[in-house]
């Protein structure tokens, strides 16, 4: 080897060892962004009954819906791509109509079917689903949730909703399955619905 090949095969090292000892660059400790974003997904929430629990499905929808069009799309049941990935409702067909009619003391929702009939899983989905949809300020004591019935009345009842939606249309996962989105509600709880469970 020639002296300056030599020269110049002794700088690459020494670049290289420089830049291999981080140029003096200390360890850091992690910097926190703040807190994730809080709010709800966009879409309707509706729930259905996945592995033996009452799950949060989103549907797209902007605006989100109104009291009355997330209880018309439950009592429609889950659509193809819902029932594909294993859902289903316990709400019988033939329930509805719902008519909704809300003041100081929570939302009443009547329906066209027995509801001291309807299953605890049946009365989650109803309860949460008009939760879901009521404003996410609107005060616990205002968000309670009575059915009625021709044969009476059910409630009143509040909801403690699933923390994690199920994967948006399109995404990949398993019925039931917990998924924290980004702007979701938080974490999971160990409970997944409410009034019946």
């Amino acid at each position: 080897m020639t002296g300056f090949r030599r020269r110049v095969a002794l700088a690459a090292v020494a670049l290289l060892a420089v830049l291999a000892a981080g140029c003096g660059v200390r360890p850091s400790v992690v910097i926190t962004g703040g807190p994730a974003p809080v709010g709800r997904v966009q879409g309707v929430g509706l729930y259905f009954v996945a592995e033996q629990r009452v799950t949060l499905v989103l549907r797209p929808s902007t605006p989100p819906g109104s009291v009355d069009t997330a209880l018309a799309l439950l009592l429609a049941g889950p659509d193809p791509r819902e029932r594909q990935r294993g859902y289903r409702s316990e709400i019988p067909a033939g329930a509805g109509p719902a008519v909704t009619t809300s003041d100081r003391s929570g939302t009443t929702v009547s329906l066209g079917t027995d509801v001291t009939a309807l299953s605890a899983r049946a009365v989650d989905q109803l309860v949460c689903t008009v939760r879901y949809a009521l404003p996410a300020d609107r005060p616990a004591e205002r968000s309670m949730v009575t059915l009625t019935g021709p044969d009476g009345s059910r409630g009143p009842y509040g909801c403690d909703p699933p923390e994690c939606p199920a994967a948006p249309d399109g995404a990949e996962d398993s019925p039931g399955a917990d998924r924290c989105l980004p702007a979701d509600l938080g974490p999971a709880p160990a409970r997944t619905a409410g009034p019946g469970s």
